[in-house]
């Protein structure tokens, strides 16, 4: 009884009155932009910044709508920070910078505001604006005064350190490129623009969740792609065959976790490299869904079964799929043995096998959990459109890939992490996005994914080398 009272009493000391400060910041900032009046029309009266958003017929006075959905996404990643400084105090100065960002971020559609107020010449307006146009302003720059407060800095836990992990580096990079690009170009941080790029790369993230896990095991499966597209197909083929929807949804779970299977017991128990055998893998795929579909796109599907397209409270189905897995998987790789036995495969095979971990084990589960997860990445891509495409988008294998190292999974196994592979699959589709609203040609993505590759890795290299000596 005495420990736990001693943990409720530490837990109670950690929410100091700035901690508090800055959650409550957080929830005005939510609540103003969700219930309060963010401007008084003359025949709508007060009209709030959702409904605004939302529709177009809501706007009588035809103010900038452009990076109204950013105030919201500003307030939760405050507010996800400082709940996070409360669990972290150590942190508190890294994640200050981080809230001064998301602060930031909330302002970018007051900034585009002013300037369209400015050029149009309509000053009268002001009088119009409500209680939440004015709280939201003042709440995002009560986030960025907040990093001048003085902080106690934990040795070990500087900001350049907490900083140098690449799960913060992909979380402010993603924070700054919708900062800057938005302020250039007002139609980017549009809600249309905002929801694409976070659902569009969804179900690349969730595969990179399972990849992710393979590649820090040691091995690398590059037949995910080919794999996307024939259980998609087969997931839309039964459906419009009359299977029920649930069935339809649940199929390419079990198949995918039947193709892991088969994969990973000819790396473990034949011991065949594992890029061998998904390159065998990859060709069979690719032959067999020409083959299986004739080249013909799969349409017709009921309007139940379009998973991807429906959107609870205004966000894409897709993006709840996509956040869930990403932290239960994280917290499955930290907390369970299995999960620990993964990065001890990856990082020692000999050292992990005389500890007592079977490699054979952990080598075929992590393969038939990356089934599992291509499996529900599949569902997600066959039910985003109203058909299913023959093929599969080209190089979406290294797409995926590339979203898991450049999260930071080392490509020579033992270290990584999936959070840092989500953010990476929705920092490329941000970098996509971007070059289109400044005019940059969307060729130049891939060679950037080849940058990213490439730094990544040799930052990797590096570490490790520093790590020896």
């Amino acid at each position: 009884m005495s420990g736990r009272s001693e943990a409720g009493v530490a837990s109670l000391q950690r929410v100091t009155p700035v901690r508090m400060a800055l959650i409550l910041i957080s929830l005005v900032m939510l609540i103003a932009w969700a219930v309060l009046p963010w401007i008084h029309q003359p025949e709508l009266g007060p009209t709030l910044a959702r409904v605004i958003a939302a529709e177009r017929s809501a706007n009588e006075l035809d103010i900038q709508r452009q990076g109204l959905s950013l105030p919201p996404i500003a307030a939760l990643v405050a507010l996800g920070v400082a709940f996070w400084s409360v669990l972290s105090p150590q942190l508190s100065r890294a994640l200050a910078l981080v809230m001064l960002v998301a602060g930031l971020l909330g302002l970018v559609y007051h900034v585009t505001f002013f300037v369209d107020l400015a050029e149009s010449g309509r000053n009268e307006l002001l009088g119009s604006m409500g209680a939440g146009f004015w709280l939201t302003l003042v709440a995002g720059v009560a986030l960025m005064a907040q990093f001048a407060l003085p902080r106690k800095v934990v040795p070990g836990h500087e900001i350049n350190k907490v900083l140098g992990h690449q799960e913060s580096v992909l979380a402010l990079g993603i924070l700054a490129l919708v900062i800057v690009v938005g302020l250039l170009n007002p139609r980017y941080v549009a809600d249309r623009n905002i929801s694409e790029i976070l659902q569009g790369n969804a179900y690349i993230a969730v595969a990179a969740i399972g990849v992710s896990m393979v590649i820090i095991s040691g091995n690398i499966d590059i037949s995910v792609g080919s794999l996307i597209g024939v259980l998609g197909i087969i997931s839309g083929a039964m459906v419009v065959a009359g299977y029920p929807v649930w069935l339809s949804w649940l199929t390419p779970l079990v198949l995918g976790a039947l193709v892991g299977s088969l994969i990973g017991f000819l790396v473990a128990w034949l011991r065949i490299p594992s890029i061998i055998v998904t390159l065998g893998m990859l060709s069979i795929l690719k032959g067999g869904l020409l083959i299986f579909t004739n080249a013909e796109w799969i349409t017709g599907m009921p309007t139940e079964y379009a998973l991807s397209q429906q959107k609870p409270l205004g966000i894409p189905m897709g993006v709840y799929i996509m956040l869930v897995l990403t932290l239960i998987a994280a917290w499955w790789l930290r907390n369970s043995a299995t999960g620990r036995a993964i990065y001890a495969v990856g990082g020692n095979a000999e050292a992990a096998r005389l500890s007592g971990i079977s490699e054979r084990r952990i080598i075929m589960s992590v393969f038939i959990i990356n089934g599992v997860f291509v499996g529900i990445a599949s569902v997600m891509f066959a039910t985003q459109l109203q058909v299913i495409q023959a093929t599969v988008p080209p190089n979406l294998e290294l797409v995926i890939i590339t979203a898991s190292v450049v999260g930071g999974v080392s490509i020579l196994g033992g270290t990584g992490t999936v959070i840092g592979s989500t953010l990476a699959a929705i920092l490329l589709n941000t970098i996509r996005s971007a070059m289109v609203f400044i005019n940059v040609s969307p060729f130049w993505l891939q060679a950037v994914q080849g940058v990213l590759i490439l730094a990544t890795v040799l930052v990797d290299i590096l570490r490790r080398r520093r790590q020896l000596t």
